[in-house]
């Protein structure tokens, strides 16, 4: 429902009161810790101050109850009275002597008189970190030959540790000569090695070089073999194919003769027979063909062996 025109109501403020039972309360011990305890007051207010310094660096910090930069400012304006006042506090009670104090001071009689540190020479001691100092002289605490610790003299002191030092400087050139000695020979032994390496390799390369030329001798020794077989070959198959190409010619010449007298035996139609007369001669062949006799054959008159030049039976074919 809305208000009559008029009288309004005045709005209500949602700033949180203040509780000052509670601030009464904080104030007491804040006021019984820095009787009690400053310094613990001091480191608390230096807490807080770091913190309120960092909300005035982000803005706010809403789970502190610090909405703004300005609370923020005063939180660190009251953490840092509250580090000042503590410290004051601090101060004073630690410059004003205790009753218990000034007590114990009148009481405590004069101090006797220390014995000297020559008379701590050769007592045992704990740790060899032990230093009794008196009048500007000093024992130490060092270990003996037998390995036990026993109070001596500065002088002694500085004498072992000079015989340590030079021992151990001793031990240290000993060692860098060992180490130098050991390099050396370790260098020595690679550069041996790498030595046989290139010996080794210098004869891997001689060996390869050397099967070279035997391969190749080889190869050339069978190229010139092969080329010799090849023409010894090709000699065979010339004077192969030459008799055979004699052969083929006997052959021919022999089928030659063969049909050529096959065909001489072939009996012939009967012709007028001439006048038999054993004294028919011929000169040649155009004698023979002049006369009409060709081809003249064996047994016919006038035939001969000069007209007959292959031998087959029949002269002037």
């Amino acid at each position: 429902m809305t208000a009559p025109s008029g009288l309004q109501p005045a709005p209500k403020s949602n700033r949180p009161r203040p509780n000052w039972i509670a601030l009464a309360v904080a104030a007491v011990l804040l006021v019984v810790l820095l009787i009690a305890a400053p310094g613990v007051v001091a480191f608390l207010g230096v807490l807080v101050l770091l913190f309120a310094l960092v909300v005035l660096l982000i803005g706010r910090a809403r789970w502190a109850r610090i909405p703004h930069r300005k609370a923020a400012a005063a939180v660190a304006g009251a953490a840092f009275v509250l580090v000042a006042v503590a410290a004051a506090v601090g101060g004073a009670s630690e410059t004003s002597p205790s009753p218990a104090a000034e007590a114990a001071t009148q009481e405590t009689p004069a101090a006797s008189a220390e014995p000297e540190l020559a008379s701590f020479v050769g007592q045992a001691c704990d740790d060899d970190q032990l230093v009794m100092t008196q009048d500007g002289e000093s024992n130490y605490c060092d270990a003996s030959d037998t390995g036990l610790f026993v109070w001596v003299a500065a002088a002694d002191h500085e004498k072992a540790e000079a015989a340590a030092a030079a021992l151990a400087s001793q031990q240290a050139a000993d060692e860098a000569k060992a180490e130098a000695e050991k390099a050396a020979a370790a260098k020595a032994a690679a550069e041996a090695k790498e030595a046989e390496a290139r010996e080794a390799a210098r004869g891997k390369a001689a060996a390869k070089l050397k099967a070279e030329k035997v391969a190749a001798a080889k190869k050339v020794a069978a190229e010139k073999k092969a080329q010799k077989a090849q023409a010894q070959k090709a000699a065979q198959q010339e004077s192969a194919r030459k008799a055979q190409a004699a052969r083929d010619a006997e052959k021919r010449a022999a089928e030659k003769a063969a049909a050529a007298r096959k065909q001489a035996s072939v009996a012939q139609p009967a012709a007028p027979k001439k006048p038999v007369s054993t004294l028919v001669y011929y000169q040649n062949c155009d004698a023979v063909r002049a006369a009409g006799a060709d081809p003249i054959h064996v047994g016919e008159p006038g035939y001969s062996r000069k007209l007959d030049r292959n031998g087959d039976g029949v002269g002037c074919e």
